[in-house]
């Protein structure tokens, strides 16, 4: 069980983009809580403040805290890092991490207790961002991909091979057969290769919003929220290796592209309560139904080779140096794609009218993240390889606020991510973040800047056994102009 676990895994880590990937379920699932500066710079705790259009995605009740109309817009600006080997690669991202109206009303004579208010809000957060682009190497390699290409090749005619992959490696000349059908690669058995990936990425997760609120007595605050999700993920993988200088063969380099694109909408449902204890301690809870995607997915590919003319061993026998084919056709896939209920606890103490601390603690169970309805066939397979490969796991989001004057504001978060991975990887990471609030009557500014770094690992194709990490860095500056009226 624990070799069948190593594999798994090492399949999952792979990079390899194809229909229902395991990895883009967890991708997919996981998000970020940072709509408006003010929560972005709170670590995204909001859970149990409210008043802050953020709150809507994290726990609809802290609509029920708002007093009176808002509007909020939020662009903002990130620039992501990719290291591996002393190779860096950067991208730059301009987004609008939120636009936002709340609407109050307050009826013209409150009861002392009862009902005090009832707000609806509507708007859109940015929750999940998926630009970044990044080399992986992996140099002297004894192993190459065209060993497995022709592993699995083995026993089929040319015109049945597997069209994105097996079929464009013999065409372009990189795996051969005999009368057998059994087949080699171009490369010799002490044939060493240096092996390079780059993965560029763009994408999103944006989630419209539709919320209710209401205000009991100042003590309670209900709310629910409807959420409309947004998804685009592009991502593009081009897998080279280039053979070194005292190899016998004559094959110079090859490449090997991938090509996925998924877009869809999936719809949730939030429901939260928020209690003051007292005026300065408050508790609050939310439960977040599963995403329900429908997505559509794109997905070809393309292999060139090069060969050296002056080196006989290997040589295509058509006499071309140079081949490149892309895949006969786009694979066109339609899936359904469940993702986790969400529980977040949150807690708050209000120092009087200087200052405030926020705890968020969210739970989700990875291994829940389900497959179905797809029209490439029966999922149960991958479903059971995402109950094997995730956990249940917890997030910590801690932030705090204190007012210099009654008009500025400073602010402080910290968020520990944790690890989804069952096994020996780790993906958990840490976000760190700061920023500032400025009111003057009815028009308020916020900006905050988060950083955040993070490792991720891959073999470079799979069946590799070599694994490679690449160390992302990440800083996000955003900008709340907001309005009450």
């Amino acid at each position: 069980m624990k070799r069948y676990t190593f594999l798994l895994i090492l399949s999952l880590i792979a990079g390899t983009s194809y229909s229902q990937s395991v990895d883009n379920a967890l991708k997919y699932s996981r998000q970020e809580f940072n709509g408006t500066a003010r929560s972005t710079a709170m670590g995204g705790a909001f859970g149990a403040l409210g008043g802050d259009f953020s709150s809507l995605s994290i726990n609809p009740a802290g609509i029920g805290v708002y007093r009176s109309s808002e509007f909020t817009f939020t662009p903002s600006i990130e620039y992501t890092e990719s290291k591996n080997n002393g190779f860096s690669e950067d991208k730059y991202s301009f987004t609008i991490g939120n636009v936002g109206y709340v609407a109050s009303y307050v009826p013209r004579i409150a009861p002392e207790k009862g009902w005090q208010n009832f707000n609806f809000g509507i708007g859109y957060n940015r929750i999940a961002n998926f630009n970044r682009e990044g080399y992986l190497f992996n140099l002297n390699s004894g192993t190459s991909l065209l060993d497995k290409w022709a592993d699995l090749a083995a026993g089929n005619s040319p015109d049945n091979l597997y069209s994105f992959e097996e079929k464009l490696a013999y065409d372009t000349y990189l795996i051969n057969n005999d009368d057998d059908l059994n087949y080699q690669s171009v490369l010799f058995g002490n044939d060493r290769m240096d092996q390079q990936k780059r993965v560029d990425e763009k994408g999103y997760i944006g989630e419209y919003v539709l919320s209710f609120g209401a205000n009991y007595g100042h003590k309670l605050y209900l709310g629910a929220t409807v959420g409309i999700q947004d998804l685009y993920h592009k991502s593009t993988t081009s897998y080279s290796e280039f053979s070194l200088a005292d190899n016998i063969t004559s094959l110079n380099e090859f490449t090997f592209n991938e090509y996925m694109t998924t877009s869809g909408v999936g719809v949730n449902f939030k429901f939260g309560a928020i209690y003051k204890i007292t005026n300065s301690l408050r508790v609050g809870a939310a439960i977040h139904t599963p995403t329900f995607y429908n997505l559509d997915e794109t997905y070809d590919t393309s292999v060139s080779s090069e060969f050296d003319p002056n080196i006989p061993d290997a040589f295509p026998e058509d006499g071309d140096a140079y081949h490149a084919f892309k895949s006969e056709f786009v694979s066109r896939t339609s899936y359904d794609l469940e993702t986790p209920f969400r529980t977040i606890l949150s807690a708050a103490y209000l120092f009087g009218q200087k200052g405030v601390l926020s705890v968020d603690y969210e739970m989700i169970d990875y291994s829940n993240a389900e497959f179905n309805d797809s029209d490439a066939g029966d999922l149960m397979n991958e479903n059971q390889d995402i109950a094997n490969s995730y956990r249940s796991t917890s997030n910590l989001r801690i932030g705090a606020e204190y007012r210099l004057t009654p008009n500025i504001s400073i602010r402080g978060g910290y968020a520990k991510i944790g690890d989804p991975y069952k096994s020996f990887i780790d993906e958990g990471y840490n976000t760190y973040s700061a920023g500032f609030g400025i009111k003057q009557n009815n028009f308020f500014f916020d900006m905050a800047y988060q950083y955040k770094e993070y490792d991720e690992d891959f073999v470079l194709y799979s069946g590799s056994n070599d694994i490679v990490s690449l160390n992302n860095t990440n800083h996000q500056v955003r900008m709340t102009f907001g309005f009450k009226f």
